[in-house]
């Protein structure tokens, strides 16, 4: 679904973002891996692309710096010679509640999951206009959308940043026939839930219909949807994966 196209991952040393540019890869896609203080992780990760037969490099460093974001597209560039796709799923989260948290925590989080979906999304724009296609996804959550009992509230402004951002993007540049969209997961079998209390994690899994929670491959399931030709008609859109936890 992916033969002969460049895809940039941020976020891609675990969880979905890993799982997303595994499939990328395991559907034709070269892929550049970009995550923060997880080189060993990238590494890792892009074995595994190799050992499926296509190509991957890595690009180590922090999305909320403006200059990771050209430096992971010049690399691209010079290795690939192009930018098909971009998905931006590097995040971070907090979860002391609002009289607690700190303002270092606050703009932390902000910096990475709104600043940095920005810098990536501004430094691929250029050279998808000039080609006049191009896909970028945004992994924005659930909780930009329903408050959650154990997040911080810098997380899910940040994640209603995303989704605003991509809306944007989208109406400015359908003209150049570039899709923008975001995936809109609920509770996925990651770090983040695992770094809840078991009775906690308990709660979250019995309010979603499924009983259970997401897996990683199923939300790159619809990541490749989206970055396909098959979506070649949807974009502003915010795909939600959750479960049936939240139907609206």
């Amino acid at each position: 679904m992916l033969k002969n196209k460049v895809a940039i991952v941020t976020g891609s040393s675990r969880g979905i973002g890993r799982a997303i540019a595994l499939k990328f890869a395991s559907n034709g896609a070269s892929v550049t891996l970009v995550a923060d203080q997880d080189k060993a992780g990238l590494d890792q990760v892009a074995d595994e692309v190799r050992k499926i037969g296509m190509k991957a490099i890595i690009v180590p460093g922090d999305v909320a710096r403006p200059e990771l974001s050209k430096k992971a597209v010049q690399r691209t560039m010079d290795e690939f010679g192009t930018v098909d796709i971009l998905v931006n799923c590097a995040v971070i989260i907090t979860r002391p509640p609002v009289e607690d948290l700190s303002l270092e925590d606050w703009f932390r989080v902000i910096d990475v999951n709104l600043h940095g979906t920005f810098h990536m999304c501004r430094a691929v724009l250029p050279l998808m206009r000039a080609k006049n296609k191009g896909k970028i996804i945004n992994m924005s959550s659930q909780m930009a959308k329903l408050p959650h009992p154990s997040a911080s509230p810098s997380y899910e402004v940040s994640k209603a940043g995303q989704i605003a951002l991509t809306r944007h993007l989208a109406y400015h540049y359908a003209k150049y026939n570039i899709c923008v969209n975001a995936i809109a997961p609920g509770s996925i079998n990651t770090q983040m839930p695992n770094s809840m209390s078991p009775e906690a994690r308990e709660k979250i899994r019995q309010a979603i219909p499924f009983r259970r929670l997401g897996e990683p491959e199923e939300v790159s399931d619809l990541a490749l949807f989206l970055a396909s030709s098959m979506s070649d008609y949807i974009t502003g859109a915010t795909l939600d994966i959750n479960g049936g936890s939240f139907m609206a």
